[in-house]
């Protein structure tokens, strides 16, 4: 499958959709998984996500609509192998609104330990699965020959999607590439072109937080993510989640699905349920349907709380008491090994002021030493304020000249910006006189106004008064959106406008100031850009 699939997609959108007008992006809409399944995030979370073993199911119906929802399910099993590296298996369909996608992905990911809290892990999600057309009641019309509707019914595919992740204490950033390669067998291809990509990038900060009794191992995970889709604008959000032992809460913002709030519980240590809900803010979305999450888990086997503080060993070894030692009692000192009392205390007075003598000798030389440090540090520090104070005026003296130079030459420039806008405005208000008079002449003279196809309305509310050039007139807007979208495709900035007179939308190429600009745009075939006829459109007054 090459890059027209793409279009395809694009056009199937447009031509089935019924209720639903919005052509949804063909990435995996898996922004909001957070706490289980992650992995479809990024293939490096299934090192810590479903920890230490668990099976996970996630469904996401969007938009809900009567004639059905593009709806994606995840059936995951995933397993610690060891401290460094982790597998997963699993179902996934994803129903993007013009194909259904189902099949398999297998999943591995393996961490290198660099000491010192750092980490570089790597993952890889593999994915085979079947292509077909999600929705085959739409019958095109006999009349209108479009290439683009003649696609095979259905194909597989494989697609790899590898992973990264650094990360240093609770800080990481990752990036990962949703369909950096794949085949489809059906054609014997690619299955995406080169700007058909779906990459995205990632960083979150792990915060362990204290909340009340009995709600253990709880942490604040808050994430940044920016992830680019063919054919759409790029897509920003920022997820954040409450996890401990007990629950989970989670909030997120994507710029294109909305806001989205989500919670959930565990239950007799090993069956986790939750559920989110998701609302659309961007005017293209604001007004279809919330979406739905619902998440279920069961983890088969409980690790040890104890285990999760690093450096933590549990030890089984009974611990055996020790002994109290004997206590031994002292041997009997004889009289004449002992010393005289009196004479060791006299000794020890003698030590003592000798000790007290040295001490206060020192300490006064020590109050000398510091007088002397004190005064040099008082004329040393008067020198450097007397030195900070003269660079500061010279800076000040400086700063403020330069702002003088810079106004000064900021007023040139802009005077010289007013006098060249308002020759080009002259020059141009001359220029559409001109025309303006050449237009009456050909009128008196009773001659055709250009060559072709010509039509003028004196007004028309929101459109500037001008000479439009147009390339063709639709009373429907599924085949106007068409038109246009082939128009983008060759580098033109088509547009259309309303004209209730004919009830029909005019899609033009371009607007000019005149008569001639116009009447060269057509003649050129608009440089060269489009060779189909064409014919211009003029609006008199604004």
């Amino acid at each position: 499958m090459d890059k027209k699939y793409a279009i395809y997609a694009i056009l199937f959108a447009v031509l089935f959709s019924q209720a639903q007008e919005v052509a949804l992006p063909t990435d995996l809409r898996q922004h909001n998984l957070t706490e289980f399944n992650a992995s479809l995030f990024n293939p490096v979370f299934s090192l810590d996500r479903n920890n230490p073993e668990s099976i996970a199911w996630w469904s996401r119906y969007q938009w809900q609509t009567i004639d059905g929802d593009p709806t994606s399910i995840f059936l995951n099993y995933s397993r610690k192998i060891n401290t460094q590296s982790s597998i997963g298996v699993g179902f996934v369909q994803n129903n993007t609104g013009v194909f259904l996608n189902t099949g398999g992905v297998l999943n591995y990911a393996y961490a290198f330990d660099f000491g010192n809290n750092m980490q570089l892990s790597v993952g890889l999600n593999v994915f085979g699965f079947n292509s077909e057309i999600a929705d085959d009641r739409y019958s095109p019309n006999p009349e209108i020959l479009l290439p683009q509707l003649q696609l095979a019914k259905n194909a597989f595919i494989m697609q790899f999607a590898p992973g990264v992740r650094f990360s240093m204490d609770g800080f990481s950033v990752g990036f990962t590439a949703e369909n950096l390669f794949d085949y489809n067998f059906a054609t014997n291809s690619s299955a995406s072109a080169s700007d058909e990509k779906i990459y995205m990038g990632m960083i979150d900060y792990q915060l362990p937080v204290t909340l009340f009794n009995g709600v253990d191992n709880a942490y604040l995970l808050p994430m940044l993510y920016v992830k680019s889709v063919p054919y759409g604008d790029t897509q920003v959000g920022l997820n954040a989640l409450l996890s401990s032992n007990k629950f989970w809460l989670q909030g997120g913002y994507n710029s294109f699905y909305g806001i989205s709030g989500g919670l959930g519980g565990r239950f007799f240590k090993h069956l986790s349920l939750g559920a989110l809900i998701e609302y659309g803010l961007d005017a293209e979305v604001k007004d279809m349907d919330p979406s739905f999450e619902i998440i279920a888990a069961y983890t088969l086997s409980s690790p040890d709380p104890r285990k999760k503080v690093v450096g933590f060993d549990v030890d089984e070894t009974p611990v055996e008491l020790e002994k109290p030692e004997e206590v031994t009692q002292p041997e009997e000192v004889t009289q004449s090994e002992a010393e005289d009392p009196i004479v060791e205390e006299r000794k020890m007075q003698q030590e003592l002021s000798k000790a007290e003598a040295l001490a206060e000798k020192k300490a006064l030389k020590k109050e000398k030493k510091q007088k002397r440090v004190r005064g040099k540090k008082k004329k040393a520090l008067a020198e450097e304020l007397r030195v900070a104070q003269e660079l500061a005026e010279a800076k000040r003296l400086k700063e403020e000249q330069e702002a003088a130079a810079l106004a000064k030459a900021l007023q040139l420039k802009e005077q010289k910006r007013l006098d060249s806008i308002k020759a080009m405005e002259l020059a141009l208000a001359k220029k559409i006189q001109d025309d303006m008079d050449m237009i009456a002449a050909r009128k008196k003279a009773g001659k055709k106004i250009t060559q072709g196809h010509y039509e003028e309305v004196d007004k028309l509310e929101g459109q500037k008064a001008g000479f439009y050039l147009i390339g063709n007139v639709y009373g429907t807007s599924r085949y106007r959106d068409i038109f246009v979208e082939s128009l983008k495709k060759k580098g033109i900035d088509a547009k259309f406008f309303y004209l209730e007179k004919t009830k029909w939308d005019y899609v033009y190429l371009e607007r000019f100031d005149t008569l001639s600009e116009a009447e060269a745009a057509r003649d050129n075939k608009f440089n060269g850009k489009y060779a189909e006829r064409t014919w211009i459109f003029r609006i008199i007054g604004e």
